[in-house]
């Protein structure tokens, strides 16, 4: 029954966007104004959609009442919401809508979003610095997010040349955060860590627990690709510490995977299944379908290493059992617009089915992962 009333969700959800995109914004807001909220992501999706509508429709201050709850680490006042002139309005909805669509792993609407803001601030002649500053280093990870790797690090290299210009010092922390992930991404890893320590100095400054916690544990997905194992270990398991004492479900959930993965790294299987166990106890806390999607994949991978080294009789067995993670993680991943994660689930996935000799079904799963592939980077 309860699986019913998610589908049903997912169909009002689906027919709303549709609406959105055929621009009949009436249509769609009666929709959404009448659906029965059944959970924390459904609230924040429907939330999502109203605040587009409106936007569209330049109810700007609506738009602000709906958007505004969801970016629970925005201060308004910075972002000039305080300001009368409609061409403001204008480019902080956009932003807005382009920050909730990150936060809610829409990465390709966040995309349009973000630029048709800075197209405001630019043909418009708005000045609002922070804004600018926040839609250009936001729009540089959807990049990321799409692989699109040069074309983000210029993202961020010009949103740090606007901070330095403005002499907004506050934003700062939050471009090395993200030149660190995206030097990981390009294998950069010198310079990867040496933009993730400079952001976590002035995270420290600034006392700011939260992207702390954050940080050290970018920190030690740079170290663990290095294979630098012991100082991997030391950040996960500083920035676990720092989540359970912020209550960060999210956060301790993806250290507690990030340390599975190290203990499989180090061929410990006993530990990596334990921490699998802890990051499934600390997802039911969280409605963040992207990182639940990305943890069910670390779960994954260990599946696999176990069914591997299963005996003869249970092998094909546990390989089963494995592709329902992986099944899960694409479940997951397929709410979002994170298509280079969902692309990497598909082709290791196609792994373990090739190892359980379906062949066919293997197949299927490299293609789907290649016009992920694809369709990230048009």
């Amino acid at each position: 029954m309860v699986q019913d009333e998610d589908v049903d969700s997912k169909k009002i959800l689906y027919r709303a966007r549709l609406l959105v995109e055929e621009e009949r914004y009436d249509v769609a807001l009666q929709e959404l104004e009448a659906t029965e909220l059944e959970g924390e992501k459904q609230r924040q999706d429907v939330a999502y959609l109203r605040g587009w509508c409106y936007t569209q429709r330049n109810q700007w201050e609506d738009a602000f009442l709906v958007l505004f709850p969801l970016l629970q680490h925005t201060d308004v006042e910075q972002l000039g919401a305080s300001t009368s002139q409609e061409r403001e309005h204008q480019a902080l909805a956009y932003l807005l809508l382009g920050l909730v669509a990150v936060n809610l792993a829409h990465y390709e609407d966040a995309s349009h979003h973000l630029t048709f803001c800075l197209k405001v601030l630019h043909d418009r002649r708005v000045h609002l610095p922070v804004v600018r500053i926040r839609a250009r280093y936001s729009l540089a990870l959807t990049c990321v997010m799409r692989g699109l790797y040069a074309t983000a690090v210029q993202q961020y290299d010009e949103a740090l040349r606007q901070c330095r210009y403005y002499h907004i010092e506050n934003e700062i922390p939050h471009i090395y955060y993200g030149l660190c992930d995206v030097y990981q991404c390009k294998g950069e890893y010198v310079q990867a860590y040496e933009a993730g320590c400079m952001a976590l100095a002035l995270y420290d400054a600034a006392d700011d627990q939260y992207m702390l916690a954050r940080m050290h544990n970018m920190l030690g997905h740079v170290c663990f690709r290095q294979e630098n194992y012991p100082v991997a270990a030391e950040h996960y398991t500083r920035s676990l510490e720092m989540a359970v004492r912020l209550n960060g479900p999210t956060m301790e959930m993806l250290n507690c995977a990030a340390l599975a993965e190290l203990s499989l790294a180090e061929e410990r299987l006993v530990e990596a299944r334990k921490y699998c166990q802890l990051a499934l106890r600390a997802m039911a806390q969280t409605p963040d379908v992207h990182m639940r999607g990305r943890v069910y994949h670390v779960i994954g991978k260990v599946a696999y290493v176990d069914a591997c080294r299963a005996d003869e009789a249970s092998r094909q067995e546990q390989f089963s059992a494995c592709v329902q993670w992986y099944e899960k993680a694409q479940a997951c991943l397929g709410e979002t617009q994170a298509y280079m994660d969902t692309a990497e689930v598909y082709h290791e996935w196609a792994n373990v089915l090739e190892s359980m000799g379906h062949i066919a079904e293997a197949i299927e799963c490299w293609r789907k992962g290649y016009e992920l592939l694809h369709k990230a980077k048009e």
